[in-house]
C-alpha cells in the first residue's frame, strides 16, 4: 500500500508554481527536500496524500499541473508512477 506520493519538478520555479496552484485548489501538501536516491533534479518536492493522487493525475493530464516525475512511497522504497522526463 502506498504511504504517500512525491511530485518532483525540473526546477524551483515549477515547484513554487505547483505549490501555489495546489494550495489554491485545496489539495493538502507538504514541501520536502527531493530524496537524492530517486532523482537528480530540483531540490524541492511536494508530498501528497494517497487520497489525492487521482486528482493529481487528472490535473497533469489536463496540463494544469507540470511535474517531472511522480513517485509513490511504499514501505521503504519509492516507485515511479509517472515520468515526464525528456
Amino acid at each position: 500500500m502506498t504511504q504517500y506520493y512525491i511530485l518532483v519538478f525540473k526546477n524551483t520555479l515549477d515547484s513554487i508554481k505547483a505549490e501555489k496552484f495546489l494550495k489554491d485548489n485545496s489539495i493538502e501538501i507538504t514541501i520536502m527536500p527531493t530524496p537524492t536516491g530517486i532523482t537528480q533534479s530540483c531540490g524541492i518536492s511536494i508530498k501528497i496524500n494517497p487520497d489525492d493522487i487521482d486528482k493529481i493525475k487528472e490535473l497533469i493530464t489536463e496540463n494544469k499541473l507540470t511535474v517531472k516525475t511522480v513517485f509513490g512511497r511504499e514501505e521503504s522504497a519509492y516507485r515511479r508512477i509517472y515520468n515526464n522526463e525528456e
